[in-house]
């Protein structure tokens, strides 16, 4: 039919799966250029997987498949993922401070309002900053 004006087809992706894998593709693009390698490579193994899908259940034609699953798989191998360090771990008071925060020095020695001895909050408090001097001596 060729010779007589007729047309050959040729082979096309199923327009809603098109639309959905370029939707997926489009979504590892925004994850790069936030510099969130990490969330891309993910995005990117889901556009994997779903071409994989396509390819199975015919939505890519068979002369489109391989070609397919080779540009997502290689996708995936060139994003790489560098989670980001950990934050640094809570520094101890310094030991010059530890004495300055003694907000009930009166109540420990007798001298606030009920002048009965150490509260049971002051006697924690009192432990808590003997603990923290241990380190500092």
């Amino acid at each position: 039919m060729a010779g007589c004006g007729g047309t050959t087809k040729q082979a096309s992706i199923r327009r809603s799966v098109a639309m959905r894998l370029a939707s997926q593709s489009d979504a590892v693009t925004a994850a790069l250029r936030r510099g969130n390698g990490c969330l891309a490579r993910t995005r990117a193994d889901i556009l994997h997987s779903h071409v994989k899908a396509a390819i199975a259940a015919g939505s890519i034609p068979a002369p489109l498949a391989a070609e397919a699953r080779r540009a997502s798989a290689r996708l995936v191998s060139t994003i790489s993922c560098t989670p980001p360090p950990p934050p640094p771990p809570a520094t101890a008071p310094a030991c010059a401070g530890i004495d300055e925060h003694a907000p009930f020095e009166a109540e420990k020695d007798g001298r606030g309002k009920r002048e009965k001895g150490k509260s049971d909050h002051a006697h924690d408090k009192d432990g808590e900053q003997d603990r923290q001097r241990k380190g500092c001596e």
